[in-house]
């Protein structure tokens, strides 16, 4: 069975995440983490065009560590997936709704995913959600405004449905499910 660690906002401090796993591998070597999973807030980007497309206040926007991981300056040391929540490289994004290798040893699962890893069945959902966007289709494209930059990571019906028929066609159970948005009730446990 392989180790899994799980981080909930990354706001792209990488190496300080990645600093925490190695400093938890070295005090275990004999049952090392070897995935990272990452609820949003992944902030990937890639350069100062992506930093544009960052819904956030102008004094929290920084490239921070992930264009190194994406000219491979540095490598992950483990196995990362995450999922977008609301402050994230949306046009690096959108150009990966299904999802995809971001870097090295980095993967997104899209707007909506799955994904096998040695076994476990990691299900990922991206965004927030917002009422009034819910049965949208994705209508928006760079350059985005003021409020497409922000409909861009609200959760659409579609990957809702399309990820509630994914156990008929394979009947291997979930092991993990990432959202960005805590679940309804939560509070309460």
């Amino acid at each position: 069975m392989v180790r899994v660690a799980v981080v909930g906002c990354a706001h792209g401090m990488l190496d300080d995440i990645y600093a925490t796993v190695n400093f938890v591998n070295e005090m275990d070597p004999e049952n090392p983490v070897e995935l990272l999973l990452c609820c949003g807030d992944f902030e990937c980007m890639r350069n100062m065009r992506d930093l544009e497309t960052l819904a956030c206040p102008p004094k929290y926007r920084a490239l921070h560590a992930f264009h190194r991981y994406y000219k491979q300056e540095k490598i992950a040391p483990v196995l990362t997936i995450f999922i977008g929540g609301n402050h994230e490289a949306s046009g690096y994004l959108k150009e990966l709704h299904y999802g995809g290798w971001v870097a090295p040893n980095m993967f997104y699962l899209g707007a909506a995913g799955v994904i096998n890893v040695a076994g476990l069945r990691i299900a990922g959902l991206s965004g927030i959600y917002k009422q009034q966007h819910y049965t949208a289709g994705h209508f928006e494209s760079l350059p985005f405004d003021h409020n497409t930059m922000r409909s861009v990571y609200h959760v659409r019906e579609l990957e809702v449905f399309q990820l509630s028929h994914v156990q008929q066609v394979d009947k291997t159970p979930l092991g993990a499910f990432l959202s960005h948005d805590w679940p309804r009730g939560i509070e309460q446990h």
